[in-house]
């Protein structure tokens, strides 16, 4: 899912890292209860784990109704919009939150958010259709804000005798 297997031979073996920071709207998604956070979500808040699961990588069942006939997992939730049925679009991700500085700021407002990091072979066949589909009809895009983008080649690791991306500067 990862590792890239064609393409020019000085990044066959190594892989597409794409690069989000993403603005939380914290003041605004505070005023939510949480079963409405957790719902936008499709997680609960404590575990992490899938509104249908009780650990954080349990299998989500999109197909749980509650007892109303309701999806229990909001089709329009973040995870749900996220998840991709179709293994070819897999990919390695890796969140991590921010708050700078710590608490709000001068005029008491947080900037807070994710660093996004993610790891795929084609970003255009991977990562492209889940933001599509996020950007579609993701619930959570109410409180989030992207704020830069990136994408980069990471070629492959080192052999015996070469250095980091030789084949690439010399070739």
């Amino acid at each position: 899912m990862v590792w890239i297997t064609d393409g020019p031979s000085w990044i066959q073996g190594g892989t597409a890292m794409v690069v989000r920071r993403i603005a939380m709207l914290l003041d605004e998604w505070d005023i939510l209860d949480r079963p409405s956070r957790e719902v936008s979500v499709g997680r609960t808040l404590d575990t992490g784990a899938p509104l249908t699961g009780e650990d954080e990588f349990d299998e989500p069942d999109f197909e749980a109704r509650d007892e109303y006939g309701l999806p229990v997992i909001d089709p329009s939730s973040h995870m749900a919009r996220a998840f991709s049925h179709d293994p070819a679009e897999r990919i390695f991700r890796r969140p991590y939150n921010y708050d700078m500085p710590p608490g709000p700021d001068t005029r008491g407002t947080s900037n807070a958010g994710q660093m996004f990091i993610c790891f795929q072979k084609n970003p255009l066949k991977q990562f492209d259709p889940i933001q599509k589909r996020l950007d579609e009809s993701d619930r959570l895009n109410e409180w989030i804000s992207h704020i830069g983008s990136a994408v980069f080649a990471i070629p492959r690791g080192t052999r015996d005798g070469e250095y980091w991306g030789q084949e690439l500067l010399e070739g």
